[in-house]
């Protein structure tokens, strides 16, 4: 719960979801939406904080779920909530601009840094999730993510990579000679890095806004959001070089210039991220499903009141009263094999991508053209638009988010690394096979290796924080939430370490080399 903004007029929430007395307003006033949620979430005058679903009109939830299908389908049906619904795929093409924009930096830093070739993708990416994973679980130690308000984390931010990004065209623009590459390596290498602790507090921030709605389109719409950054930020890329170079190679002048474009738009895409907060801010639902009346400020007792939960059964309540650790348990308790399938899906993926089949060998000594220019690019285009595809197939994503058992996603995990760490390997680093043939196994089990991360991770995202028992408190939902980010960047920081490892130790020697080259061993 956070603190209320004023409301703007627009078709409200389900009206048992927020005051109990609203269908008298209703049936009262000609514009009923305005009134509906004041007064915030209703509480008990012991302190201890009611179920939403148990209020007249809201359903009961199905078995598992905080929300009745009446309080969601109403939500879902409503002006407001559609526009909550894209306002969640904003939010998340914006915040992830930054990353993506450091990803795409790869090819340049090749271009730019050849006697770094082999270990400059790998250090970008570490400066590019590393940090993420460990603010996050500072934040999150410390209970200091939920005393700051949203405002905070996703303005601060905003601004914060704005002027990240003047900063980094300055720098760009002025880097005119190899006298100052070093600084212009270390400025993106440290533009990166404070550009994921400025992801730290946004991208949790969002998704904790997401999971607290009645719809699980909001995660899904999240989701999709990133995957859409990422798809947007190599079409961009890939259209912008055949634009204005053709499909011949890019000079290393000319690849700046590339980068340069995408720092002026990580520059806008998180301006554009704070205009969208402040919208969502003064919306109706965000006052009921997120602000709930008074700030309930987890490890700081009587602000307000007693939250407890019955977890059903003849088990004693849970209280979580004092601090986030007894609401962390009980979300574990119901999220814990999604939180295992997050990290394993994004530690694969991320080990497997995209350093090492971005710099596979794709044309044989001896063949012409122009493929291995573009491989980097492609590679990253098939991964973000299976990506993004995965992430909108919304019928699949809800028969695995509600059909699925959390365990059988965590199955799905397993089977999906022991299909394409041997594939990736034995196509790429080395090539154990004719490079005409490998090259398309690797374009295709890239293209697979995204559409089952967006899919297998968006069904997680979709579930956890709402397949909780009816009444759950925000802090619950929001800590499920924030076991899943915590899961999330422990995956992503952690596969891109042990590819820079890999990269250092066995696989030393190996990337890029053709399958010729290996057969003359």
């Amino acid at each position: 719960p956070r603190s209320s903004p004023a409301a703007l007029p627009g078709v409200a929430p389900p009206i048992a979801a927020c005051a109990p007395d609203a269908a008298m307003d209703l049936r009262r006033r000609e514009r009923p939406q305005e009134r509906r949620c004041e007064g915030g979430h209703p509480a008990a005058q012991d302190g201890v904080e009611r179920p939403r679903s148990s209020t007249p009109g809201g359903g009961e939830p199905p078995s598992g779920f905080r929300f009745g299908p009446s309080e969601v389908d109403e939500f879902e049906a409503s002006e407001e909530g559609r526009g909550l619904i894209r306002s969640c795929f904003w939010f998340a093409l914006f915040f992830l601009w930054p990353y993506q924009t450091f990803c795409q930096t790869q090819n340049f830093l090749s271009r730019e840094f050849p006697e770094r070739a082999d270990s400059a993708g790998f250090m970008m990416m570490i400066c590019c999730t590393w940090p993420m994973f460990l603010t996050h679980s500072l934040l999150s130690c410390t209970g200091l993510s939920r005393r700051l308000p949203y405002g905070v984390k996703i303005v601060g931010p905003g601004a914060f990579v704005t002027c990240l990004a003047v900063f980094l065209f300055i720098v760009l623009w002025r880097a005119g000679s190899r006298s100052g590459g070093e600084f212009l390596l270390h400025s993106l290498y440290a533009s990166a890095l404070l550009g994921s602790l400025a992801e730290s507090f946004a991208e949790p921030a969002v998704y904790d806004m997401a999971g607290l709605f009645p719809s699980t389109l909001t995660s899904q719409m999240t989701q999709a959001g990133t995957g859409a950054c990422g798809l947007i930020v190599s079409v961009v890329q890939v259209v912008t070089r055949l634009a204005y170079y053709g499909p011949g190679p890019v000079e290393r002048d000319h690849m700046k210039n590339l980068t340069m474009v995408f720092v002026v738009l990580m520059g806008l895409t998180s301006i554009g991220m704070i205009v969208t907060f402040v919208r969502v801010s003064r919306t109706q639902s965000y006052r009921c499903y997120v602000s709930t009346g008074k700030r309930d400020k987890a490890g700081d007792p009587g602000q307000h009141g007693r939250v407890r939960l019955d977890p059903g059964g003849d088990a004693p309540p849970v209280d979580v009263e004092h601090s986030v650790f007894a609401a962390t348990l009980f979300a574990l308790g119901h999220s814990w094999p999604s939180c295992l399938t997050v990290v394993l899906t994004f530690l694969t993926t991320l080990t497997l991508w995209p350093v090492i089949p971005g710099r596979s060998c794709a044309i044989a000594p001896g063949e012409g053209g122009t493929l291995q220019t573009w491989w980097f690019d492609l590679i990253i285009l098939a991964f973000n638009l299976a990506d993004f595809l995965g992430k909108v197939h919304r019928s699949s994503l809800r028969w695995g988010a509600e059909t699925l058992s959390p365990t059988q996603h965590l199955l799905l995990a397993v089977l999906r690394a022991a299909i394409f760490v041997p594939l990736i390997f034995a196509s790429c680093a080395p090539q154990l096979y004719p490079t005409r043939w490998a090259r398309w196994v690797t374009l295709l089990a890239t293209f697979f290796l995204g559409l089952s991360n967006g899919w297998l991770s968006t069904v997680c995202f979709m579930r956890a924080p709402k397949a909780l028992p009816p009444g759950t408190p925000n802090v619950v939902a929001e800590q499920a939430s924030t076991a899943l980010m915590f899961s999330l960047f422990l995956g992503i920081s952690s596969g891109c370490w042990i590819a820079y490892r890999l990269g250092l130790t066995l696989l030393r020697g190996s990337i890029g080399v053709c399958y010729t080259e290996v057969a003359s061993r």
